[in-house]
């Protein structure tokens, strides 16, 4: 078999959670990897958590279309600095217009991951340059081949990005109870990620601090996830208010085990909600659009739900109360079910030409 050079570049925590699992079996396989990441939230300490120091090349930008441009392009410039010095045969990423651009312009091979066509600025900017792109088999084909050019190869597979990291994760007790927390004495809060391109003219409505409030109100403890620096005005009003049991996560977490012994996971995005539903555990989203991958776990049973406002996702908490699970029973549902990105990215890493 051929040693691959493979370049992994990393936009957001999500992805540096999958990618760092897909990094170790690339090394195991004899692969040489090259790690890059933007400076945004909890990403460069969820590629730490998989064994992985990543070389960080540029930030989030969360101002005007001008602005992201401009960072971008300055995105861009830092990264060609390493990969030339790398000289990687592939690069793996999600729709990411500055490594797209750069491997296209360098002759590299990309094999692009998506599980998010409905945002269309960067699937736009990103996919028609894609040698492969691998998506669930959730999303109808037409969605992604819309960005798709040439002779480019789309692979789908029967699964969600989440599953493979999940199989590949151990959820700790002790790592909850060391934060001050009991399973299913807790709810985690995720808000929405209102800066980013797919996000843009979207309404929403969904009162964060409210449920924040209601839920400390209740008895529980609320393990609140910030995104930008304007989520910690939200933590101060929390506090002024008198509350306690709110606990804000800024660095690095374990994400498996703080969704598997959670009551109920709320989020204004897809991922965490969809991770906790996997584990059995309650998973709320208010992003208020149709996401394919939401609507192919809820239709396999899994504890999913889309909420629009803070009453309803008061009621669900309420109404489904919380139980032990079994882990090894959890997991073997999630084999059952879903197919493993990780190992068909790897496959497809391995025979491009």
């Amino acid at each position: 078999m051929r040693e691959f050079k493979v370049w992994i570049d990393v936009l957001t925590s999500k992805q540096a959670t999958l990618f760092g699992f897909l990094a170790k079996e690339l090394v195991s396989r004899g692969h040489e990897v090259l790690s890059t990441c933007r400076d945004y939230e909890h990403t460069v300490g969820a590629l730490e958590r998989t064994g992985f120091k990543p070389v960080v090349v540029g930030r989030y930008v969360a101002g005007s279309p001008y602005d992201k441009v401009l960072g971008d392009a300055d995105r861009m410039f830092g990264l060609t600095v390493h990969v030339e010095r790398f000289r990687p045969d592939v690069l793996v990423a999600y729709p990411n217009p500055p490594a797209a651009r750069l491997a296209f312009g360098a002759g590299v091979k990309y094999v692009a991951v998506t599980d998010s066509p409905h945002a269309y600025i960067p699937s736009r900017l990103s996919l028609p340059l894609a040698d492969v792109v691998i998506a669930s088999s959730c999303i109808p084909e037409d969605g992604v081949k819309r960005y798709m050019v040439g002779d480019a190869r789309l692979i789908r597979y029967e699964g969600v990005d989440e599953a493979s990291w999940i199989v590949r994760s151990r959820p700790s007790e002790e790592y909850v109870r060391g934060m001050g927390l009991k399973p299913g004495e807790y709810v985690v809060v995720r808000p929405h990620e209102f800066h980013a391109t797919y996000y843009r003219g979207v309404e929403v409505s969904f009162d964060l601090e409210r449920l924040i409030l209601e839920v400390l109100d209740r008895g529980m403890k609320v393990v609140f996830l910030p995104r930008y620096p304007e989520h910690e005005d939200l933590v101060k009003k929390v506090s002024t208010a008198g509350r306690r049991g709110l606990i804000t996560i800024r660095g690095m977490y374990d994400g498996v085990s703080l969704t598997f012994h959670a009551r109920a996971v709320i989020s204004g995005g897809s991922t965490l909600a969809r991770e906790a539903a996997l584990l059995n555990t309650l998973g709320m989203t208010y992003y208020p659009g149709t996401i394919h991958v939401n609507e192919c776990v809820k239709a396999r049973g899994y504890p999913l739900f889309k909420v629009s406002s803070a009453e309803d996702a008061l009621e669900l908490i309420e109404k489904q109360g919380f139980t032990s699970k079994d882990l090894e029973e959890t997991l073997t549902r999630v084999r059952r079910d879903f197919e493993d990105l990780i190992k068909v990215s790897v496959q497809v890493i391995e025979e491009v030409k």
